[in-house]
């Protein structure tokens, strides 16, 4: 891949010092209190971090279908940094998660009925991780697995993850000679393997399909693991609320994906998960316009 390419996969900015700060004060004083140490810090940010402001702009005014103000911007940013300091509440035992809402909870196990194992297919807009609170309020134990790109995970990241020891020995990393095989072991025992769907690592296996109206290449890799594997996929977001509850939802994608015999037909039904994914991601977007963290140029437009 070309540098131009690689754009998203630059290793996170954050600060382990800060973040050791952050925890403590999240021991101390609650997640409430402490977001309002936010306000400055992602004016900082606002500030000093190009990249994020213009690709913010860029992805805003798709959304909104108007040029966004730099307040409208900072809040963006703002609700980014919330997220994260949220992530310290979800994957620290000893503090209080986030409350959260959850529809869709039987179409989860209605999948797993199958006894393939199930998909679950998210993006980057809301909380990834608010999907282990919800591993907590479930009726019957689930038994999950994410499917994460870990090159360029940050001292940040590796700091929040230490909060739950049982939290890395989930994770299945993505692009290892052996990632294949052990998403297959675990379907085949009936686990949830869950993906997020929106970032094309490999650019020579991704596809240009609509998003907000305009193309955007998006990796193939879940919707051919899913044809490959068999595997029934659920779709999963987790919005955050104003009042700092999360809106937790599954819903139904396909019971299983095949694609036709020959070679256009393969193509064609590809394109066709691949546009509905598209279609879904957006609706989301527009649910929630600033949920949605792709802060890299997403749509190359570059202005």
């Amino acid at each position: 891949m070309t540098a131009e390419r690689e754009a998203w996969l630059v290793p996170e900015r954050g600060n382990r010092f800060v973040m050791k700060l952050m925890l403590g004060l999240a021991r101390l004083f609650g997640r409430r209190r402490l977001a309002l140490l936010l306000y400055p810090i992602s004016l900082w940010y606002l500030a000093t971090d190009g990249t994020a402001r213009r690709n913010s702009r860029i992805y805003l005014r798709r959304v909104l279908g108007r040029e966004p103000s730099l307040l409208l911007i900072w809040h963006h940013i703002r609700s980014y940094a919330q997220i994260t300091l949220d992530r310290l509440f979800i994957l620290d035992p000893r503090t209080t998660p986030p409350e959260i809402s959850l529809a869709g909870a039987e179409i989860l196990f209605e999948a797993l009925e199958a006894g393939r194992g199930c998909l679950l297919l998210g993006a980057h807009i809301g909380s990834f991780d608010s999907l282990r609170t919800v591993l907590r309020v479930m009726p019957a134990p689930l038994t999950l697995r994410i499917l994460m790109y870990r090159r360029y995970t940050g001292e940040a990241t590796r700091l929040i993850e230490m909060l739950d020891p049982a939290y890395t020995d989930i994770l299945i990393p993505l692009g290892e000679p052996d990632t294949m095989l052990r998403v297959a072991e675990s379907l085949r025992a009936g686990s949830v393997v869950a993906i997020l769907g929106d970032r094309a690592h490999d650019m020579g296996r991704s596809l240009s399909v609509s998003v907000l109206g305009k193309p955007a290449l998006l990796p193939v890799g879940p919707i051919r693991l899913a044809a490959l594997t068999g595997a029934p996929v659920v779709l999963f977001s987790g919005l955050r609320r104003p009042d700092g509850s999360y809106d937790i939802r599954f819903e139904k994608f396909a019971e299983r994906i095949e694609f036709g015999e020959t070679a256009q037909e393969k193509a064609a039904s590809l394109k066709a998960w691949m546009t509905r994914y598209a279609d879904w991601m957006s609706a989301l977007c527009r649910r929630d316009p600033l949920s949605w963290y792709n802060y890299y140029d997403f749509w190359k437009e570059r202005t």
